[in-house]
C-alpha cells in the first residue's frame, strides 16, 4: 500500500482551514468539497480493510493446503478433488478482490491526489490575493505619506513666506526708526547751534545791558529832585485824567509791588547769576578740572554726589566775568520763571476744565501679568539699575582720568576684556535678581547666566563696541572725554534702565522653566510692547520646558523691551 496515502488523515482534511482573503475561492464550497473527500477516503478505507481481513481469511486456508492433501489420501479422491475446486474458487476470489482493492485505492489515491492540489492550488490563490491586497495597502500608505510630506512641506513654504514677510516689515521700520533718529539727531544738532549763539549772544549782550542800566540810572539822578509841591500837582492831574496807578497809592505796600516790574527782576537775577559765575573762575587750573570732572560724574547719577570733592575756596571776583554753562542754565530758568509769573498775575483765571471722562474698563479678555509678579519684577530692576549705575559712575571717572593721562590709551581697561568689564556689573545685580529669584518661588543658588547676558547685550556690548571704534579713530583727548561722556549718558539714562529689565523678565522666565518638569506656554501682555514674534510664541501653544519658542528662545525675553511670561501649561 501506498504510505502516503495511510498519513493521509481524514479528520484534519476535513476541518483544515485557510486565510481569508478578498476574490477567491468561496469557503463554505471548499471545505463542503474537503468533507465529501474526507469521507471517501473512510469508505475506500473502510473497503480495504475488509478485503485485507478476506485476504487473511484466504491465507490461512492456503496455508493449510497441505493438510488437505493429508486429508484427501485419507478420505480418497473425492475429497481431495472437492477441496481443489474450493482451493481454486478462494484463489480467485482473493485474485478479485485484490484487484478490486487495488482499483479501489488508485481511485482513493487519485481523488486524493486531485483534492490536495485544487486545496493547494486555492491556498496559493489566496496567497497571492493575499499579496496583492498588501501591495496595494502598501502603495495607499505610501501615497498618503507623500501627500502628507507635501502637504508639510507647503505649510513649511507658507510659514517660511510669512517669517520673511514679517522680517521685510520689521527691517522696514527698524530703518524708518533709523531715518527718523538721525533727523531728530540733525535737528537737535541746529538746536544746539541756535542755543550757542543764543548763549553767546546771552554772554555778549548782558554786559552792554548792564553799562545802558548804569548810563540810564547816571542820567536819572542827575535830574533834581521834584519838591513836594510838584508831586502833589502830578498826582493831582493823574487823578483828574483818572490814571489807574493814582488809585492804589493809598497803600504804600503797593507801590513797590507796581513798579517792580518782569525786567527788573530778570536783571536783579542777572546780576546774581552773574556774581555767582565770577567767584568760580578765580580758582587754579588743577581744582577747576578735577571738580569738572566730579560735577559730570554727578550728573550721570545722583546718588554719587557723596562722593564729590569737598568745594575749594572761593576767590575774588574778577570785572565782567563771563558765565559758564550752568550759570547761563539757570539765567533762563530764572528768566522763564519771572515771565511765568508775570503772566500769571496780568492773566485771567481760565475757566475750570471739564472733569476728565471715566476710562473705559479693560476687555474682559485682556491678558495681563500679575500684579505682585510685576511689581517684584520692577524692584528688581530699579535695584539692579541703581547698583549698575554706581558702577558705571565709578567707570566713566577712571576712562576720563586715563584719557587725561595717555589718551585713548586709557580706554583699553574697558575695550580689553569683555569678561573684566561684565564682572563688576554682574556683582552688583546679582543681589536683586536672586531677591527676585527667591521671590518668585525659585532658589537664590538660581544660575544667572541668562540675566547676565541680557545685560551684557544691552548696555554693556554697545559701550564697548563703540569704544573700540572711537580708539581706533579719534586722538584728541577732548574729543574722547566729550564721546565718553556722551556714551556713558545714554547708558545711564536707557541702557542701564532696558538691561535691567530684560535681566528680570529672564529671571522670572528662568523659575518658571526650573520649576516644572512638563509645559510652559508663552503669554504675552494685551497692551504690552511686544510683536508679532512674541504673538507667534504664544500661538505654539504647550512647549517642555527647556525647550526653544518659534523665535529661538527658551523663555522671554525675546527682544529689548519684551514684558512676556510663561506659565504653567494645564
Amino acid at each position: 500500500m501506498n504510505s502516503a496515502a495511510d498519513d493521509l488523515d481524514p479528520a484534519s482534511l476535513e476541518g483544515a482551514s485557510f486565510d481569508l482573503v478578498r476574490r477567491g475561492f468561496d469557503p463554505t464550497a471548499v471545505r463542503a468539497e474537503l468533507q465529501l473527500a474526507a469521507q471517501e477516503i473512510r469508505r475506500l478505507r473502510l473497503a480495504r480493510d475488509e478485503l485485507t481481513g478476506r485476504l487473511a481469511e484466504y491465507k490461512d486456508v492456503t496455508a493449510d493446503h497441505l493438510e488437505a492433501h493429508q486429508v484427501a489420501e485419507a478420505l480418497g479422491v473425492e475429497a481431495t478433488q472437492v477441496l481443489e475446486a474450493a482451493h481454486l474458487a478462494a484463489k480467485e476470489r482473493a485474485e478479485r478482490a485484490e484487484r478490486e482493492a487495488d482499483a479501489v485505492r488508485d481511485e482513493a489515491l487519485a481523488a486524493a491526489d486531485t483534492t490536495r492540489a485544487e486545496a493547494q492550488a486555492a491556498r496559493d490563490e489566496l496567497a497571492a490575493q493575499a499579496t496583492k491586497d498588501a501591495e496595494l495597502i502598501v502603495e495607499d500608505g505610501r501615497t498618503r505619506g507623500r501627500d502628507m510630506v507635501a502637504e508639510a512641506q507647503a505649510v513649511r513654504e507658507r510659514m517660511l513666506k510669512d517669517l520673511a514677510r514679517k522680517r521685510q516689515t520689521g527691517r522696514a521700520q527698524v530703518e524708518q526708526l533709523r531715518a527718523g533718529r538721525d533727523r531728530l539727531l540733525e535737528s537737535l544738532t541746529i538746536a544746539q547751534g541756535s542755543l550757542d549763539t543764543a548763549v553767546d549772544d546771552l554772554v555778549t549782550s548782558v554786559p552792554e545791558a548792564r553799562s545802558a542800566a548804569e548810563r540810564a540810572g547816571m542820567r536819572v539822578t542827575s535830574e533834581p529832585t521834584p519838591t513836594a509841591d510838584e508831586l502833589e500837582r502830578e498826582i493831582e492831574s493823574a487823578r483828574l485824567v483818572g490814571h489807574p496807578l493814582v488809585d492804589d497809592l493809598s497803600d504804600p505796600a503797593s507801590v513797590d509791588e507796581i513798579f517792580a516790574t518782569g525786567e527788573v527782576e530778570a536783571l536783579s537775577h542777572l546780576d546774581d547769576v552773574l556774581d555767582e559765575g565770577a567767584e568760580g573762575d578765580a580758582e587754579d587750573e588743577s581744582t577747576a578740572d578735577e571738580s569738572s570732572d566730579d560735577e559730570d560724574v554727578a550728573l550721570y547719577d545722583v546718588e554719587a554726589e557723596d562722593d564729590a570733592p569737598e568745594p575749594q575756596p572761593e576767590a575774588e571776583p574778577e570785572d565782567d566775568p563771563e558765565p559758564d554753562g550752568n550759570a547761563v542754565d539757570d539765567v533762563f530758568a530764572k528768566l522763564r520763571s519771572a515771565q511765568s509769573d508775570e503772566d500769571a498775575d496780568t492773566e485771567p483765571e481760565p475757566d475750570p476744565e471739564p472733569e476728565p471722562e471715566p476710562e473705559p474698563e479693560s476687555a474682559p479678555d485682556a491678558v495681563s501679568l500679575d500684579d505682585d509678579r510685576a511689581a517684584a519684577r520692577e524692584r528688581a530692576a530699579d535695584a539692579a539699575t541703581k547698583a549698575m549705575k554706581k558702577v558705571l559712575v565709578d567707570e566713566q571717572g577712571t576712562l576720563l582720568d586715563g584719557i587725561r593721562r595717555s589718551g585713548a590709551a586709557g580706554l583699553s581697561i574697558v575695550i580689553d576684556d569683555d569678561a573684566t568689564h561684565r564682572a563688576p556689573y554682574d556683582a552688583a545685580a546679582r543681589p536683586a535678581l536672586k531677591e527676585l529669584s527667591a521671590e518668585l518661588g525659585g532658589s537664590k543658588r538660581s544660575r544667572l547666566a541668562a540675566a547676565f547676558g541680557q545685560i551684557d547685550a544691552l548696555a554693556l556690548a554697545p559701550v564697548r563696541q563703540r569704544l573700540r571704534e572711537v580708539a581706533e579713530h579719534v586722538d584728541d583727548a577732548d574729543e574722547l572725554s566729550d564721546t565718553v561722556r556722551a556714551l556713558y549718558r545714554e547708558s545711564r539714562d536707557r541702557r542701564l534702565v532696558d538691561a535691567a529689565a530684560a535681566a528680570a523678565v529672564a529671571v522670572d522666565g528662568m523659575v518658571v522653566v526650573a520649576a516644572t518638569k512638563g509645559s510652559v506656554q508663552w503669554r504675552v501682555a494685551t497692551d504690552g510692547p511686544c510683536g508679532p514674534d512674541c504673538a507667534d510664541n504664544e500661538l505654539e501653544g504647550a512647549v517642555k520646558a527647556g525647550s526653544t519658542f518659534p523665535t529661538g528662545d527658551k523663555h522671554p525675553p525675546s527682544h529689548p523691551g519684551c514684558t512676556c511670561w510663561l506659565e504653567f501649561a494645564d
